[in-house]
């Protein structure tokens, strides 16, 4: 583990505080070496599985794994994730009308915005909690609740300002948390699909954040810097914990007994 990992990893603990990891992760080469005790889910479950589903059991049971294609079980997932080609029955949107789409047409135009890694070529990905990664990652997904979700937004533009600009399908969130990233260079907030849901016990109140390697060093300085201003924390500093408690009428007596 590098060092701007493991200061990343703390960060991540000491201002997020998520309930599950961080999940590092890598896109691996043909033939590249897996660190020690990583599952592949044909050999080591003996069926494959959505992408999903790995990055839950990364961030929920602590486990690396890697998905190579024939682990990959989620066939819209094998486009976005880059080891297939799209085909052209997938660019028409048939697999988004009549799903998630009125009509032909309008299940075209969300296909075609669908994130997708630009040239498919992933011969595997690895994912990794944070904490655990023994490897050089490409970037890291941390999922939480809102509050969360707005620290890391608001680390991440600490030094540059402007926003954070994601975009929301309702479907394909894998494409937002590992190619966005990459292939566009920039931190990313993504809305778990329905499929996560179903099938990798997302819950409903998760949100995600997704984060390149470029850019771990301002978020670890934005996260720091956000927080010593006191007014963006995680536990959410209530203006009115402090406040004067007022009581029922039926207090008064009792109170007026112990002389308050």
């Amino acid at each position: 583990m590098t060092e701007e990992v493991k200061l990343l990893d703390q960060s991540i603990s000491k201002y997020i505080r998520p309930l599950t990891f961080p999940v590092a992760f890598k896109f691996l080469k043909e033939g590249e070496e897996l660190p020690a005790r990583t599952k592949v889910p044909t050999r080591d479950f003996g069926y494959p599985i959505a992408f999903c589903q790995a990055m839950s059991l990364a961030r929920k049971y602590g486990w690396a794994v890697a998905l190579y294609q024939q682990d990959q079980a989620c066939p819209l997932g094998q486009v976005i994730l880059g080891y297939k080609e799209e085909p052209d029955f997938v660019k028409d949107g048939s697999l988004v009308h009549p799903l998630y789409a009125g009509s032909p047409e309008a299940g075209k135009l969300t296909q075609s915005t669908t994130p997708k890694k630009p040239v498919p070529d992933t011969g595997g990905i690895l994912l990794a909690p944070l904490h655990l990664c023994s490897f050089e990652p490409d970037g890291v997904v941390c999922y939480g609740n809102g509050a969360q979700i707005t620290r890391f937004v608001q680390g991440a533009l600490y030094n540059t300002g402007g926003y954070i600009e994601s975009r929301f399908a309702g479907r394909g969130a894998c494409g937002g948390e590992v190619i966005v990233p990459i292939s566009e260079n920039r931190c990313n907030v993504i809305i778990p699909g329905g499929g996560e849901r179903v099938f990798a016990i997302t819950d409903d109140n998760e949100v995600a954040f997704a984060m390149p390697a470029s850019k771990f060093k301002d978020v670890i300085e934005g996260l720091e810097a956000t927080h010593k201003g006191g007014v963006a924390r995680i536990p959410t500093p209530f203006a009115g914990i402090g406040a004067q408690p007022k009581f029922p009428v039926y207090y008064n007596d009792l109170a007026t007994y112990c002389g308050l």
